[in-house]
């Protein structure tokens, strides 16, 4: 196991979501972005947008990745064509 990389690009990171089936919300201002999927559990996941130019850090992946029931394997699988 490779572990999850130390930032990932917001844009890689939705990819990894429509993968999973996940489909954007339209949302309010701010920097929340919300993700539905009827199939997947957990169905509605709220996830904070990092700010332009700016990538997600390996501590809030892992955040992101339990409240997504993802194992880190898993994560990398999915984020190789992205």
């Amino acid at each position: 196991m490779v572990g999850v990389p130390t930032q990932v690009p917001w844009r890689r990171f939705v990819c990894v979501l429509r993968k999973l089936g996940y489909t954007a919300q339209k949302g309010k201002a701010g920097t929340v972005r919300s993700f539905t999927n009827p199939n997947r559990m957990p169905r509605v996941i709220s996830l904070r947008e990092p700010h332009p130019g700016k990538n997600h850090g390996a501590t809030v992946l892992r955040t992101y990745l339990r409240q997504l029931l993802l194992n880190e394997d898993e994560f990398l699988n999915l984020l190789e064509d992205c």
